[in-house]
């Protein structure tokens, strides 16, 4: 996989009343980060007189688009609402048996829709060990991570330190993947930094069991994240420089580090002894809600949207994911908000757009 920091400009249309006639548009800067996430930046409003086709298929074009867009955001709501629904889990349940009964659901779904679209579960056993290894990262300890963060700190906060994931990942792409490490990089890393400090010090959500350890923990998560990431991407470079090997799909290697992590997951979970606890009906619906929506059906929203408009205009929308996460942490749990909120959520954004910014060299 190339190498994915590059600033590509693109002219916006805010609306096109018909052809030939005035629009409305914004020049955004598009900013892509190693992770294949994108941020626009806002730089100016002009009006100016463009022709439009305004054919059928043109026509039609722009509708898919829309269907995309609205696709999208609902995911990234999909997402931030994991976080008040993973706090309502974690307060009363044991963390590892909630991540480890989610996956019990989501492992035989992947499966089945893996069967469906390609016929075969066939995997190189070459990639087992590198496949274990991502499996303990993204399924094992992120969700370990997650929930046990969202029992100790507010799932508001919680939602706005996972944002620092694409910050780590830039970090951590310049020592796995040899990509260089400027100043600005570690610029936006102190940025980021500096944001779950202030959350974690300044949070207006009091009445938690231990906000620092549990924003620690989240922090923890996103670090595995964003390592599981890294190496993600080295195995599908080193599995595509490969011309006459197998090239497996993104949901075989889904379901199968899913697996993978799931195993690891088991043993923790009788630990706790779940069968000790209650499990009623809200619980199971949370529990639906976190396998089926927030793992199968936003994973196949998000990949829908990759398809059509691409990784670069579809990572934009994951932006959103903090602030559906507060917003919704807001109404659902009734979570305090504060300026501090707010400032913590910019800093951790300032990092994410530092360290996707490219330097210019002298001859450009």
């Amino acid at each position: 996989m190339q190498r994915l920091a590059f600033v590509d400009y693109l002219r916006v249309i805010y609306k096109i009343r018909s052809s030939g006639h005035s629009v409305r548009c914004w020049n955004v800067e598009m900013v892509k980060s190693p992770a294949g996430q994108l941020t626009a930046l806002l730089l100016t409003r002009k009006t100016e007189t463009v022709t439009v086709s305004t054919s059928p298929s043109t026509v039609r074009a722009e509708h898919q688009n829309w269907a995309v867009y609205v696709g999208l955001v609902f995911t990234m709501f999909i997402w931030g609402l994991a976080w008040p629904v993973g706090r309502l889990l974690a307060k009363d349940l044991p963390p590892v048996s909630i991540a480890a009964i989610r996956y019990a659901i989501v492992i035989p779904v992947l499966f089945a829709i893996l069967w469906f679209r390609e016929g075969s579960f066939k995997i190189e056993r070459s990639w087992i060990p590198t496949l274990v290894v991502m499996g303990i990262l993204n399924t094992t300890l992120y969700q370990i991570f997650f929930l046990y963060g969202v029992k100790y700190a507010a799932a508001s906060d919680d939602s706005l330190v996972i944002g620092i994931g694409p910050v780590l990942i830039a970090i951590m792409a310049s020592f796995i993947l040899k990509e260089r490490l400027t100043g600005i990089k570690v610029l936006g890393f102190a940025s980021g930094l500096a944001g779950i400090i202030t959350i974690s010090i300044l949070s207006p959500n009091t009445q938690v069991l231990n906000r620092p350890l549990g924003v620690t923990l989240v922090f923890g998560g996103a670090t595995a994240y964003a390592l599981y990431t890294v190496i993600l991407r080295r195995f599908i470079a080193r599995n595509r420089a490969d011309n006459h090997g197998p090239q497996q799909s993104s949901l075989s290697i889904l379901a199968w580090i899913s697996l993978f992590g799931w195993f690891f997951l088991i043993p923790l979970s009788l630990v706790e002894a779940p069968w000790t606890y209650t499990w009623d009906a809200v619980s199971w619906l949370g529990i639906l809600y976190l396998a089926i929506l927030s793992t199968v059906v936003a994973y196949f929203l998000y990949i829908e949207g990759v398809s059509k408009i691409g990784a670069g205009r579809s990572g934009v929308f994951t932006n959103l994911v903090p602030v559906f996460g507060v917003l919704t942490s807001f109404f659902l749990l009734g979570e305090s908000l504060s300026p501090w909120t707010g400032v913590s959520f910019l800093l951790i954004l300032a990092g994410v757009l530092l360290v996707n910014r490219r330097v210019k060299s002298s001859g450009s």
